[in-house]
């Protein structure tokens, strides 16, 4: 039996007042979790840090608007692709292998051809009929989207709301140590070469295969006698009753989670709030590179110092924002709660928008984006995650992918046409901080007054008790979204097992989780 020190005590004392009570069985599951997450996002980082350069280089950064315009078609497409991927795969990890799979083959590809001496980096001559620019813009903007919205869809599928207040600050943390890395390799351009760089980011999305297969075979719970059920409203003592007969299947189409986004308010909202401020980052983003870009010229070195002040930039995005997952982000949204933690970033925003206008520079564009984006992805969106526990498995996986991939794209390219047009314009083009910043603080305005509405809703749906988009019968070998009864085990034991067995049970042509009746829906 451990002895208990007073060290000991002290330091359970701190965890428990950053994290909340998380039990010791529950930490491997989190950490392992951490560990893929901080792979994607790692891999995501080196590559993001570089795709501007390149675009720079091949095509010219003038067309960066137009390249994240161009990206909403694109993203169509992989959403589709999305889409019938989750309605056809069986073994719901194998999305990971497929998509991570071919993910590699495209980094990869990307990685020679940019190593070629006429159509890669050695040329410095934009010309935007250079393909490969655009290629590889188009691919790392869709990998951070489907991969890190899928990780979440997988998770939020198995966790409570408690749970999620004490883990996922941490999740988040140490994924960021993976970005902080993926940042850090790229500042080695000059030497490494951005060609290899590229190489290796597609060599992490197949590391990335390689863990989802780890997990499930570690943490795969243990076979038992009986097979059980997993519907979230049935009781132990029913376990002998005949399950009820499966609904009718239903045709799931590439609009299933469009609709539920314009089926439900909530679902709705959570749109709004999950999309607008990317509206300001993209607008602020823009403004630094432009800046940026202007001060380190456009040859060869100029290029290589750009990637590395990109890389620089990372470093600085995810260091902040891994101190601030590791000791803050659960204790903040304990103390303050989910309604108040959601206005904070909003704020923020404005504040940014603020200062961006009236010291347009360099630095102060790189200090303010930089911590913006820091907070985006260590307090607003774990926060946001927060928002789907009382939702059904539907809206997790067929919304959530229109919503932060689609959506998510949508609203960048809105702030790309913002730049656009005061880049198009020859009287604004000299005063692209000042002008661009008007819209943005309008944007900041209607976040705030969103994140308003979508906390009290999401009180609201949480005292209730209801599930939003849940169907008032539970379809047989469906998700488990919160067990009602005690728990035994750590509620990320059994994630794999639900997911496999939602579709080994469902009758032929039926899709996982079936549109439901409409409920209130928050942002």
């Amino acid at each position: 039996m451990r002895q208990d020190t007073p060290r000991g005590r002290q330091l359970r004392a701190l965890l428990r007042t950053l994290y909340g009570d998380i039990q010791e069985k529950e930490l491997p599951r989190i950490l392992f979790l951490s560990a893929l997450l901080c792979c994607i996002i790692g891999g995501f980082w080196l590559l993001d840090s570089l795709k501007d350069t390149v675009l720079a280089t091949t095509v010219g950064l003038q067309y960066q608007p137009k390249a994240k315009l161009l990206s909403v078609v694109v993203t169509l497409f992989v959403v589709s692709g999305y889409t019938t991927l989750v309605r056809r795969i069986k073994h719901k990890p194998t999305l990971f292998y497929i998509i991570g799979g071919a993910y590699t083959c495209i980094f990869i590809v990307i990685g020679g051809l940019l190593a070629h001496e006429t159509i890669g980096m050695r040329n410095t001559t934009p010309d935007p009929r250079r393909l490969v620019g655009w290629f590889s813009y188009f691919a790392v903007e869709s990998y951070g989207s489907l991969m890190v919205a899928l990780f979440w869809a997988f998770t939020n599928a198995s966790v409570d709301a408690d749970t999620a207040e004490s883990s996922y600050g941490l999740v988040v943390a140490f994924a960021q140590l993976g970005a902080v890395g993926g940042s850090a390799l790229a500042t080695q351009a000059r030497s490494l070469h951005i060609s290899f760089l590229y190489v290796l980011g597609g060599c992490s999305c197949a590391l990335v295969c390689g863990m989802v297969a780890l997990f499930k075979k570690v943490f795969a719970e243990e076979v038992v006698d009986e097979p059980r059920r997993v519907a979230s409203a049935v009781d132990e003592d029913e376990e002998d009753d005949a399950p009820p007969p499966p609904p009718p299947a239903k045709t799931s189409t590439l609009f299933d989670g469009l609709s539920l986004i314009v089926k439900h308010s909530y679902v709705f909202n959570l749109l709004m709030i999950s999309t607008l401020y990317e509206i300001v980052l993209t607008v602020l983003d823009f403004e630094m590179k432009i800046i940026g870009r202007a001060q380190y010229g456009s040859d060869a070195r100029g290029a290589e110092e750009f990637a590395r002040l990109m890389g620089q930039f990372g470093i600085l995005v995810n260091s902040v924002s891994f101190l601030f997952s590791l000791v803050a982000f659960s204790f903040v949204v304990r103390k303050l709660g989910v309604r108040t933690t959601l206005t904070v970033f909003p704020a923020l925003c404005l504040g940014a928008t603020l200062i961006a206008y009236g010291f347009p520079s360099l630095w102060t564009l790189f200090i303010a984006t930089a911590l913006l984006k820091a907070l985006t992805y260590s307090l607003n969106e774990p926060a946001l995650e927060m928002l789907y526990l009382p939702t059904s498995n539907d809206i997790k996986f067929k919304a959530k992918a229109w919503i932060d991939v689609v959506g998510a794209r949508t609203a960048k390219a809105l702030g790309s046409a913002i730049n656009d047009a005061v880049q198009s314009s020859p009287g604004l083009r000299t005063s692209l901080p000042q002008y661009g910043n008007v819209p943005t603080f309008v944007v900041s305005l209607a976040l705030l007054g969103v994140a308003l509405n979508m906390g009290r809703r999401y009180d609201a749906v949480r005292e209730s008790g209801e599930v939003v988009g849940e169907a008032a019968d539970t379809v047989p070998g469906g998700y488990e979204l919160v067990s009602p009864g005690p728990r035994n085990e750590g509620p990320w034991r059994r994630n794999l097992e639900r997911l496999d067995s939602l579709d080994d049970e469902e009758p032929d042509g039926a899709d996982f989780g079936d549109d439901s009746p409409e409920d209130p829906r928050i942002v």
